[in-house]
């Protein structure tokens, strides 16, 4: 359930920058180029959405479908505990923490190597996260580890509203502690990668063993370069990011932004280009005041990470206990 009430919504507003800076900490991100009124509306529809989503299991029901052939089960609820854990890697990374979102264990386990997702009403906004069952009573499964699965969904969970593609698993696998995937996560990013990338290497099989069953004679090495192509292609393009990204994080840094990865997660990638290229910390700040004078998103960035650049601010602690 949502730490705060419809009317801890109702009475926002675009100038209460203590509460949206609360909300921003609970993982209620302003989108990008997103108004005070679309982000409220937002938030009160996802009130709604969980309040039906709640009712259902109140009033008996013991399983709901959330999705065409997606049913889960009260009796396979995540417990608070476990996401809250996720939380703790997101706090770390980020400065923000999740335990709203309902989760559950799913009661048949969908594919040999799946380990989980997180399912999203975009009419709702309503965001449920499954995981498979052999996380029940273990936190480890295969590759798999049950907080860093999380962690990660709680990432898209929060980011969504940005609306940026090339960054989105990078920020993602960031949370992991393998340093494989923290590099390799974001080589896919768009629908078609996975099918471009493992194409060419079906195409190149297939020319293999015509070649060696059959009576046609070629050069099967424009083929090798064929499958090549589109991984060296995916590795130039996550390299690229990686290096625009970390120049812009390098600088906040250097700039005394102790915040830096939390600034940088709630930008679009257009953005993190223009950060890196900044010269100095003044320059910085002219930076947020510009764009604090024209978004809202830009305004609880200044507020928490600029202004209350590396606090604990107190006023998230009263807003949880007046929410509370």
């Amino acid at each position: 359930m949502l730490p705060f009430d419809q009317a801890y919504l109702e009475q926002l507003t675009e100038d209460d920058l203590s509460k949206l800076a609360h909300l921003d900490s609970l993982g209620f991100l302003v989108g990008t180029k997103e108004r005070f009124e679309d982000f409220r509306q937002r938030l009160l529809n996802l009130c709604d959405a969980l309040k039906e989503f709640e009712d259902k299991f109140e009033q008996g029901a013991d399983e709901i479908e959330i999705f065409d052939g997606v049913v889960v089960r009260k009796d396979k609820r995540i417990p608070v505990e476990i996401i809250e854990e996720a939380g703790e890697i997101t706090e770390k990374y980020y400065r923000f923490s999740i335990s709203w979102a309902p989760g559950f264990f799913m009661s048949k386990d969908i594919g040999l190597l799946w380990g989980g997702c997180a399912l999203s009403d975009t009419e709702q906004i309503l965001t449920v996260f499954l995981v498979r069952s052999s996380f029940m009573n273990k936190r480890k499964w295969f590759i798999y580890d049950r907080r860093e699965l999380l962690a990660h969904e709680l990432c898209h969970t929060a980011r969504h509203v940005i609306n940026d593609n090339i960054l989105e698993e990078f920020f993602a696998y960031q949370t992991a502690p393998s340093i494989i995937r923290r590099y390799m996560g974001n080589c896919f990013i768009n629908k078609y990668d996975a099918v471009l990338f493992l194409l060419p290497t079906m195409v190149l099989l297939v020319a293999q063993m015509l070649k060696t069953f059959s009576t046609f004679n070629y050069p099967i090495w424009p083929f090798w370069i064929l499958a090549l192509a589109y991984p060296a292609f995916l590795l130039l393009r996550n390299n690229i990011a990686r290096v625009v990204f970390f120049r812009a994080c390098s600088k906040l840094l250097a700039f005394d932004f102790v915040d830096a990865l939390a600034i940088l997660f709630r930008c679009d990638w257009d953005t993190v280009v223009e950060i890196s290229n900044l010269a100095s910390p003044e320059a910085f700040r002219r930076f947020v005041q510009k764009q604090a004078s024209i978004d809202l998103k830009w305004k609880v960035i200044q507020h928490r990470f600029v202004i209350h650049n590396g606090e604990q601010e107190a006023e998230e602690l009263e807003e949880t206990n007046d929410a509370t």
